[in-house]
């Protein structure tokens, strides 16, 4: 608890002198064990092998985390498409007042308000030179046989860059998120870039909707 309090205080203390931002991710697939079978252990190799960066730019209010190019010429990879969904990913607009993201859905911006519920643990580790702690919190997920259960994130969080920001749509801790891990993937923190001038983030002009809109929207112009 002692260990909370004193991360919470460097947070607020900090925050009033806070910066903008860019961090620079690569995600990072689990490994997998051999098949014996050429094509799938082929494509496991590729997926192991697979790369894929992402951008988090932020300032004092908003952060914007999207994907920057596919490294194939032809703009498409099974492998790094796999690893994209096992990720989650999505680009995401978070407003850091009001605790709201903004998915990017083409005609509409979807509004989900963003409440994870963290647990901040005295495990400490480096990333970079920089001290993080480790935080836990859980998700509910569709797993294959339809039945909805729920898995384990981890965040590794700095203190010392005291940002409530992160990669996909994870946020909230006192502290810049350096890694994430989902399902055994990994999104890791590769280049931090401080600035004293603040970095514009143009969230689209387009209506914003809850998700609940959303889906009802779909369902009312479904042919079923």
């Amino acid at each position: 608890m002692r260990q909370i309090f004193i991360i919470s205080f460097m947070f607020g203390f900090n925050f009033l002198f806070s910066q903008s931002g860019q961090v620079f991710y690569e995600a990072i697939s689990k490994k997998y064990p051999e098949t014996k079978e050429k094509k799938v252990d082929s494509y496991i190799d590729d997926l192991e092998k697979t790369r894929i960066t992402f951008e988090l730019k932020f300032n004092n209010q908003n952060s914007f985390f999207y994907k920057l190019s596919l490294n194939k010429e032809d703009g498409y990879s099974l492998a790094e498409e796999t690893l994209l969904i096992m990720l989650g990913f999505k680009e995401v607009y978070f407003e850091l007042k009001e605790k709201v993201l903004r998915e990017d859905y083409g005609e509409f911006l979807i509004k989900t308000p963003s409440n994870h519920n963290w647990n901040i643990s005295s495990e400490s580790k480096k990333i970079d030179n920089y001290l993080c702690y480790k935080a836990t919190c859980s998700e509910s997920y569709t797993a294959r046989d339809g039945k909805t259960k729920k898995r384990v994130i981890t965040a590794w969080f700095c203190p010392e860059l005291p940002y409530s920001f992160g990669p996909l749509d994870f946020n909230g801790l006192p502290g810049l998120i350096l890694e994430l891990e989902k399902s055994g993937n990994k999104i890791v923190a590769k280049s931090i870039v401080l600035s004293d001038k603040t970095i514009e983030i143009k969230i689209p002009n387009k209506k914003t909707i809850t998700k609940e809109q959303y889906d009802k929207k779909i369902k009312e112009n479904s042919e079923f």
